[in-house]
């Protein structure tokens, strides 16, 4: 599984016994266990080849009755190699919002998502043991740990759940809720979409320059030449989108230290032969993120 990085450092090992996965170092460091899928079913380092197939999601084109069955097993066996079950797992509607529920134990093992877990894009608790779940495609999630408090938080960051500093509520929402202080917590940018290859329109950059700020605007954004449908390039080109730059500095902008956040150097779309993307056309299903509330190393 030959993974293009866009830097050297090391921050993900690489898991292939049983369903190949990565997993943050610093949180496994934590205890944590913690998991990245790729659109593989098993993978042979020896030999280099692999079973892809993965599906942890029910799709927009797919009957849940029948889906629903087959994403739960594999999830479930993804859970298992955590040392969790889906008993303990709870997951969003994903709406690309910037709502974060607070688990609450009825929240726990759900097959069919109540009325207020709809439209909530991450999902914070500290009840020990809980395994959260999102899934993405380009869009990163936000991983969240206190090692003090004993508590943790996961979140999708597409662009308009970055726009609207979904981890930073997700932090709000620990600090009040669980009494964590942002200086004990640990925090992980997920794989996801790269700036290269994340073009956005103008109206995009509107909308960070109006709600962050024009100067906040200008870091997180770049002009890369363009080309219209007819292959004509176009005047001054197109804006792209630094989502990991853009959430760090929601995660510093919310308390946590510089050196207690990793940001991850995995583009989904560059490396569209081992992970799903919408960006590249590959969409045939998501990736899963996963992390249990367990601190194995404290």
């Amino acid at each position: 599984m030959r993974i293009q990085y866009s830097n050297d450092k090391k921050i993900f090992s690489l898991h292939t016994g049983g369903i190949p996965y990565l997993s943050f170092d610093m949180l496994d460091g934590l205890g944590v266990p913690n998991l990245y899928t790729t659109r593989f079913l098993s993978y042979d380092s020896e030999t280099g080849t692999g079973e892809e197939g993965m599906r942890v999601a029910v799709m927009n084109n797919e009957t849940v009755d029948e889906a629903s069955p087959v994403v739960r097993a594999y999830r479930d066996k993804l859970a298992h190699q955590l040392g969790s079950t889906l008993d303990r797992e709870c997951i969003t509607d994903q709406k690309h919002t910037n709502y974060v529920h607070v688990a609450a134990a009825g929240d726990l093992g759900l097959r069919e998502k109540p009325l207020h877990m709809q439209y909530v894009d991450g999902v914070v608790t500290d009840i020990p043991d809980v395994l959260l779940t999102v899934f993405g495609a380009d869009c990163p999630s936000v991983y969240i740990a206190d090692p003090v408090r004993k508590a943790i938080g996961l979140v999708h960051a597409g662009w308009k759940g970055t726009l609207g500093r979904i981890p930073e509520v997700a932090v709000a929402n620990m600090v009040v809720r669980f009494g964590c202080d942002p200086a004990d917590m640990y925090a992980a940018i997920g794989p996801g979409i790269c700036r290269d290859c994340y073009e956005m329109g103008d109206e995009v950059y509107d909308a960070f320059a109006e709600q962050w700020s024009p100067e906040e605007a200008e870091r997180i954004f770049s002009r890369y030449p363009a080309a219209d449908a007819d292959g004509n390039d176009i005047p001054g080109g197109k804006y792209h989108l630094d989502l990991r730059e853009a959430n760090l500095m929601t995660l510093l902008r919310a308390g946590i230290p510089a050196d207690h956040i990793e940001i991850s150097n995995v583009c989904t779309k560059c490396n569209a032969d081992i992970f799903y993307s919408y960006r590249a056309r590959r969409m045939e299903n998501e990736q899963a993120a996963m992390m249990i509330n367990r601190f194995g190393n404290i």
